[in-house]
């Protein structure tokens, strides 16, 4: 749970006729940790299920044209939800910050779906694992933050896990192969700027800046691209535009309630659910240099994660944040 839950349930403990007590804290915190968990694993589900709408696509889809329906679908949905917050979206001092980070995420959603309808979905799964890496060495070098040992363990071994599943997809798919990695890196400069921007900004601030930049800034490439869609594609690309929302709201809500430490791990459910899905549904056969390398870079991330929400760690620095939109 967030400190500011802790300092507002305290003050509550002081000045409420019915004191909450520490025990009957610990139990809200307990059962918002596992109402959280519940929905991010939820998510991953639904993210599982995103990735293979756009993997079952047709490829001859603009990538640019299918960004701008996923954007727009997705914008729409939530622009009711979004549209409270009106007036911290018209004031925010960050519109710099939120332009950057809209440049960012619209090449990092481009190069994931267009590796999405390239690459095996084991493949491209396993490799966009590598955004937490990327992150935390993003973290050291533009924030400060302390690299710890084992951080740097981890790093070397999803370095490896990397260099594993990204060697026979190079010599396969040659260039398409970068493309996880390139969206893992731009959704890892993403999450930066979010540490910067959530100073100030609230997720659904942010949130309404990224949906809504996207839409507007990949409308001329998508228009200049555009072609007519079969039916079932265009339902497809409804459902994830909807899915979209539906995740969206989804981890807002978790993080907003429940320890980020404690929810971290049940985001990589999605790592084995894609290889089974890439099997059983798409036909794909799994390499031992996937598994592994897969194997080695969630080790990696879930090491991170442990290492980064360390109690001992939060209780040095208690003004982290963790992004909530990734």
């Amino acid at each position: 749970m967030r400190w500011w839950v802790f300092d507002a349930l305290f003050h509550k403990n002081l000045t409420s006729k019915s004191p909450l007590t520490f025990s009957s804290i610990h139990i809200i915190a307990s059962l918002w940790n596992k109402k959280g968990a519940l929905l991010v694993t939820l998510t991953a589900l639904l993210v599982s299920l995103s990735n293979s709408l756009v993997h079952s696509l047709t490829a001859s889809i603009p990538t640019s044209q299918l960004l701008f329906l996923k954007a727009s679908i997705g914008f729409m949905l939530c622009f009711p939800w979004l549209s409270r917050h009106w007036i911290a979206i018209c004031k925010t001092p960050n519109k710099h910050w939120h332009l950057q980070k809209i440049i960012i995420g619209a090449i990092g959603n481009a190069c994931w779906l267009k590796s999405l309808q390239e690459l095996p979905l084991a493949d491209a799964t396993t490799l966009s694992l590598a955004s937490a890496l990327l992150t935390a060495l993003g973290a050291a070098l533009f924030f400060g933050e302390r690299l710890r040992l084992m951080t740097l363990i981890a790093l070397i071994l999803g370095g490896i896990g990397v260099v594993l599943t990204l060697t026979p997809s190079l010599s396969i798919f040659s260039w398409l192969a970068m493309l996880p990695l390139i969206s893992a890196a731009c959704y890892s400069a993403s999450s930066l700027f979010v540490k910067k921007i959530s100073i100030v900004d609230t997720t659904y601030v942010t949130l309404f800046y990224l949906l809504g930049g996207m839409t507007l800034l990949s409308a001329p490439f998508a228009f200049i691209s555009w072609i007519p869609l079969p039916l079932i594609d265009l339902i497809k690309i409804i459902i994830i535009g909807g899915l979209y929302c539906l995740i969206q709201w989804a981890l807002i809500y978790a993080y907003a309630h429940a320890n980020a430490g404690y929810l971290a791990p049940f985001k990589f459910i999605r790592f084995p659910l894609a290889m089974l899905i890439g099997s059983f549904w798409f036909g794909e056969m799994l390499s031992f240099h996937i598994i592994i390398g897969g194997i080695l870079i969630l080790g990696a991330c879930l090491l991170i994660q442990y290492t980064r929400h360390d109690p001992s760690h939060l209780l040095r620095n208690k003004s982290y944040q963790e992004d909530k939109t990734s």
